[in-house]
């Protein structure tokens, strides 16, 4: 009895931490430092709050303006390491904020393994604004494997955003190696556009840019 409320206890947590849909792939093997620790009150209210729902919310500008000159690799590193999509999301946006390369494996194993929901725009968005050879690699693996699991509506979306956006900065057409792909994608999901997809993830590009002026 005991061992079947610990087992549904941890579900509990993996559930509220993201972890929603169970699945299987090639990336599960990979190796990404963990940390299923509960993050203190302060780093929660001072580095996660501002950032896990969006650059949008108006408190976003006072927290680029007044933290985020403070943030140093430790602190990304800690919030991404946590098993929870809101730490990992505002940990995304920081490094995508303060243009910190060093996490691009880091961020791009964590699109591929996909072990929380919601965290994958903050990745794409991380990865877009580094644009460095390694993030495409990344963001085209992701497309050539979640592109045919039909059933996981994860975050082929804002990988095909990123994909379009790094097409444009770059003069380069990666967009087209997976339009067969997405078109089969997307038949049992309605509202799944790719103009859409391109459109909304250029709009969240241009909020990053705003608060990085």
């Amino acid at each position: 009895m005991e061992e079947a409320k610990e087992t549904e206890f941890k579900s509990i947590e993996r559930h509220v931490a993201g972890a929603t849909v169970s699945h299987t792939s090639p990336f599960s093997e990979i190796e990404v430092p963990t940390n299923h620790e509960d993050l203190s009150r302060e780093m929660i209210e001072t580095w996660v709050l501002p950032l896990y729902f969006g650059l949008g919310k108006p408190e976003t500008k006072t927290f680029v303006s007044n933290v985020l000159p403070l943030a140093t690799d430790a602190i990304i590193f800690e919030l991404l390491t946590n098993f929870n999509w809101r730490p990992r999301t505002a940990a995304a946006h920081i490094v995508a904020l303060t243009q910190r390369a060093s996490f691009v494996d880091q961020i791009g194993k964590l699109l591929l393994r996909s072990d929380v929901c919601y965290a994958g725009r903050a990745y794409c968005i991380a990865l877009a604004e580094l644009n460095l050879a390694g993030c495409v690699s990344y963001l085209n693996e992701y497309l050539e494997h979640y592109l045919l699991r039909h059933d996981l509506w994860f975050d082929q979306g804002s990988a095909m955003g990123a994909i379009a956006y790094l097409d444009q900065i770059n003069g380069t057409k990666n967009v087209q190696q997976h339009l067969g792909a997405w078109d089969s994608f997307i038949q049992n999901k309605s509202g799944w556009l790719l103009e859409s997809s391109v459109s909304q993830f250029s709009d969240q590009m241009d909020a990053l840019h705003r608060l990085k002026s």
